[in-house]
């Protein structure tokens, strides 16, 4: 992925310096966005270097010199090796999300993206459902005995993922994207001076002629999601169609919009509030593979971490390597996860950093949530787009669906098509300017 997108990035600078026009979008949109994105990245690359003063380096460095008898560069990061990784995987989504942002202009293109989107994901879904109803013990790349435990009764869905929640954010995404579509081919239906016989002409038009294909994939997001047994998934994507229907509503009911923000937020912080107590009542009702109260620990632990090295952090992609150095309970499995991006974030990348990758991701997130309100045409792509952002981020404050490649891509190129359009069309000329 990573060279697929730095090849993409090449083309796209070549075919723009041989065209010799301007960028759809220069870097006054995304300024601050790109500075967040610096920061954060350019200290993951001080946490790895051996050149920080010795009062950063973890004290991992100096046991591993005295054991080993020979020296040993410190460093703050305890990984350096999974810091690399993890920097070129955030460096392909920021070039997903910039490619987007620059194509995204063109409506057409933006609209073919969200349509593509919510067919891919159902496609997707579906080759995951098909072998679970019909019992297939070998599919793809998954081994016999992953997919017999598939198949076990009362099992939930994970395939094509390996975990159940990462499918339901995946499905959760195409979702949104399918009925934020139908919804924006459909709204300019209703007009008053229209007859009933030719708004229902035409609404069956739409939804049975030119988009039957996203009618059809919206059921089989649904069932996927509704498969998994995900809870947080399926709560995320519940807040994310009330976000939605919110953003739909910017500019025609501005009022009632705010209405069904505020009610997104309660239900959120109601969610929060209780969330430790639901668990645990769900989990007296079904074993789940990580009980509520080992995850609990887990978010201690790593509360611990952040609190030794709040500042520094201990480098990217560190977390299973730190973990065990916290870890005071009797868990036998290995916790390769905080079971919180946010969380693990902060922990690896320290405060500050992570503060600044967390505002440049809401940078466009607010500017999508804006141009829902500002644009005339094409206002359902920022809508969607504003709408998956917050079912991620709120999956992520107790799951890890960004840290799946597959759904930070996803994520990146939908919000790069959002924001693209939440721009109105009277500022493209003065944008055009600001070259590359």
């Amino acid at each position: 992925m990573v060279i697929a997108a730095g090849l993409l990035l090449i083309a796209w600078g070549v075919t723009t310096a041989v065209a010799g026009s301007p960028t759809p979008h220069g870097l006054g949109r995304v300024k601050w966005s790109v500075v967040g994105f610096l920061i954060a990245g350019l200290w993951g690359l001080i946490q790895v270097s051996t050149a920080t003063p010795a009062a950063w380096h973890h004290p991992i460095w100096a046991i591993a010199a005295e054991t080993l008898s020979v020296p040993v560069a410190g460093r703050i990061a305890i990984n350096p090796q999974a810091a690399v990784s993890t920097l070129l995987r955030l460096a392909s989504y920021a070039i997903i999300f910039w490619l987007a942002f620059q194509y995204g202009r063109d409506r057409r293109l933006a609209h073919l993206g969200m349509c593509g989107v919510a067919m891919t994901s159902s496609i997707v879904a579906a080759l995951g459902i098909v072998p679970w109803l019909i019992g297939w013990d070998g599919f793809l790349w998954f081994d016999r005995e992953f997919m017999q435990r598939q198949l076990q009764v009362g099992a939930r869905l994970a395939i094509p993922f390996v975990n159940p929640n990462h499918l339901a954010s995946y499905a959760g995404i195409g979702l949104l994207c399918g009925i934020g579509v139908l919804v924006g081919d459909t709204r300019g239906l209703w007009r008053p001076e229209t007859q009933p016989r030719e708004k229902l002409r035409r609404f069956l038009e739409v939804v049975f002629v030119r988009r039957w294909y996203v009618v059809a994939a919206c059921p089989i997001l649904a069932v996927a999601a509704l498969l998994s047994l995900s809870r947080a998934g399926i709560a995320a994507i519940g807040v994310g169609l009330i976000v939605l229907i919110a953003a739909l509503l910017r500019r025609s009911r501005p009022k009632v919009s705010w209405l069904f923000a505020g009610s997104a937020v309660a239900l959120t912080a109601i969610v929060g509030a209780f969330a430790p107590s639901l668990i645990r009542l769900s989990d007296r009702l079904e074993q789940a593979s990580l009980r509520s109260d080992q995850r609990l620990e887990i978010y201690r632990n790593s509360m611990e971490a952040i609190a030794a090295s709040p500042w520094l952090g201990y480098g990217l992609g560190s977390f299973q390597s730190l973990y065990r150095m916290y870890d005071h309970s009797d868990l036998r499995r290995v916790v390769n996860a905080a079971h919180s991006t946010v969380l693990e974030n902060i922990l690896e990348l320290g405060i500050p950093a992570a503060l600044a990758l967390f505002a440049a991701i809401l940078i466009p997130v607010v500017g999508c949530w804006r141009g829902a309100a500002s644009r005339r045409q094409d206002q359902h792509i920022p809508a969607i787009a504003v709408a998956a952002s917050i079912m991620l981020i709120l999956h992520s404050l107790v799951d890890f669906p960004l840290q799946i490649p597959a759904l930070a891509a996803l994520f990146a190129f939908v919000l790069g098509l959002g924001f693209a359009q939440s721009i109105s069309a009277r500022h493209w000329p003065a944008m055009s300017k600001d070259l590359v």
